[in-house]
């Protein structure tokens, strides 16, 4: 009985001299060699798809992230995004043959001011030059489009819900001169033969102090009323502390931030200096459960940002001698515990020196969430830009791709 092998090996094949076979070969062979090249050159538009659609993603979420927080301005953002593109996709050139990316930026915006909402998009058109025998079908090139959108910040479920409290200094030394002037209308006044007659004049006056924190507390309170515009978002307090702090010097946190402002301008500078009970109740304050409950009651969030803004233009003093120098020491270790309290409270401590001594400047340092978190202001426009900064930060709107 003949019995007929169920295998075939592949070395028979190649020296079959059966024609069918060889003719089979030959018109199968192109084509599988042809289908192994395509094969190859999807695979590498995959990839090369995947390149561009992350450095678009990287370019437009990192021009939009320019774009809010004022670092670009609009007529720059246009090649800023393409300059960051074309770095991305700069070692791309080496992996794909015949590689070309070719991006374009159009940008949107809604809103003004803080609630500028700035939209990205990054369109790209990419090319490769395909494999040689894949060239024998007709395609030299394989070519993908990608896009991607940016949006710094959106509608009110993306904005970041917060509390602040400021601790401010109202002390005697706040009524010194901040070293700026500026120029009033004096009107005087005297007798003289034809009658009491007045004149008016211009004079150049040095600013207090404390006119000066009035107004850097107005210009950050502005700034997050702008990113809040309808108050569902920001609470605002105010403590202010001189030899002591009475109930009359305490401002709970609320949402109308416009009372943080009429507090600060009502203080008048007086007295000696004392931080720890206000630093105590700021952190009490900021730290309590009712702050988390108004947020969620409001906005829904359980878990809004909190901060301290604490600022002096002194140190810790309650006179000469030996007794009043340790009541200052223990002021500032008390004062630098409720710091450490706060901060473990998950609370960020921005501190401000407003040309304060080196005593009072170690204070602040130490106090601080971070040596970035704490201002040392020398002049008056150093102060104005310290608070300004602050209130940038804090109310800093989120940006996340949205395709």
């Amino acid at each position: 009985m003949h019995t007929v092998p169920t295998t075939f090996k592949f070395a028979d094949m190649i020296r079959s001299r059966d024609g069918n076979f060889a003719m089979m070969a030959s018109l199968l062979l192109p084509v599988i060699f042809v289908a192994g090249s395509l094969v190859l050159d999807t695979t590498n538009a995959l990839s090369m798809k995947t390149s561009l659609q992350n450095a678009a993603d990287s370019a437009a979420l990192a021009t939009a992230s320019q774009l809010a927080e004022g670092e670009i301005t609009e007529g720059e953002a246009e090649a800023y995004a393409i300059n960051f593109f074309n770095a991305q996709i700069s070692g791309d050139a080496s992996q794909y043959d015949g590689f070309s990316a070719t991006p374009s930026v159009k940008l949107s915006k809604t809103g003004t001011g803080a609630t500028t909402l700035w939209k990205v998009e990054v369109d790209v058109t990419g090319s490769q030059t395909t494999s040689g025998l894949s060239q024998f079908t007709g395609r030299r090139s394989i070519d993908v489009t990608i896009a991607a959108t940016s949006e710094s910040g959106s509608d009110g479920t993306d904005r970041s819900p917060l509390s602040m409290m400021l601790v401010l200094d109202h002390s005697g030394s706040m009524k010194e001169a901040s070293g700026s002037t500026r120029t009033e209308q004096q009107t005087n006044c005297y007798w003289s033969w034809s009658g009491y007659r007045c004149y008016t004049q211009n004079v150049t006056v040095d600013v207090p102090k404390m006119d000066v924190l009035k107004q850097a507390v107005t210009d950050l309170v502005d700034h997050i009323k702008e990113a809040d515009p309808t108050d569902e978002y920001a609470r605002m307090g105010a403590v202010a502390y001189n030899s002591q702090t009475g109930s009359g010097d305490k401002l709970a946190a609320n949402w109308n931030k416009s009372k943080v402002t009429s507090f600060t301008n009502a203080l008048v500078a007086d007295g000696g200096t004392n931080s720890e009970p206000a630093m105590k109740w700021a952190t009490e304050q900021i730290s309590s459960s009712t702050e988390v409950n108004a947020h969620f009651s409001k906005n829904g969030s359980k878990e809004p940002k909190k901060y301290i803004v604490f600022m002096t233009d002194g140190q810790n003093d309650f006179g000469r001698g030996s007794y009043n120098e340790w009541l200052a020491d223990e002021a500032d270790k008390q004062t630098l515990k409720y710091c450490a309290q706060a901060k473990a409270a998950n609370v960020t401590v921005y501190t401000v020196a407003f040309q304060a001594p080196p005593r009072g400047k170690q204070l602040l340092l130490a106090c601080a969430s971070g040596s970035d978190k704490f201002y040392d202001a020398q002049s008056a426009e150093d102060l104005l830009d310290a608070f300004t900064d602050i209130g940038r930060e804090a109310s800093k709107q989120k940006t996340r791709l949205t395709s």
